[in-house]
């Protein structure tokens, strides 16, 4: 008996939520797109701001000074000449983070190229490329997927 009031109060809510889901579809879809427009474009100019306070927010309250405490911190592991300290509080460790970029793309293919070293290189389709191919009624070369997605974007008004 228990489990069929649960069952009615969940199809209770389920209907009311439909109620309310259709009342807020039926009010835009009265709206003007002028109205869907304007509303769309101070929704965004409203998140923006809130965004940039937070990122602030953060930064002043957090992100500075988690910065100097990590500075203070690599110049005690440094000065010990250890990797990581542990202690009741938590533990503190060294790691590496590497970056590779290009200086001269033409020397680096040249030199994979010529000494066959493929492993050097991550070899992927150029998108433009593939979209000029697509664009002028080329099939996909072999091995590639293409995928395109409609978006909406919206211009304040100059």
């Amino acid at each position: 008996m228990g489990e069929d009031a649960d069952h009615e109060a969940d199809l209770a809510l389920d209907e009311q939520m439909n109620k309310e889901f259709r009342a807020e579809m039926n009010a835009l879809t009265n709206m003007k797109p002028s109205d869907l427009v304007e509303e769309f474009i101070r929704l965004r100019n409203e998140k923006s701001f809130v965004e940039k306070g937070f990122e602030a927010e953060m930064k002043a309250r957090y992100t500075d000074r988690m910065e100097v405490i990590k500075v203070q911190l690599i110049d005690l592991l440094n000065a010990l000449g250890v990797d990581s300290l542990a202690g009741k509080t938590g533990t503190v460790y060294k790691t590496i983070t590497t970056s590779i970029t290009t200086a001269d793309a033409r020397e680096f293919r040249r030199h994979v190229i010529g000494s066959e070293q493929w492993d050097l290189a991550d070899w992927r389709p150029n998108k433009t490329a593939i979209n000029d191919l697509v664009e002028a009624g080329e099939p996909l070369p072999p091995g590639v997927n293409r995928s395109a997605f409609v978006n909406i974007n919206v211009r304040k008004p100059t």
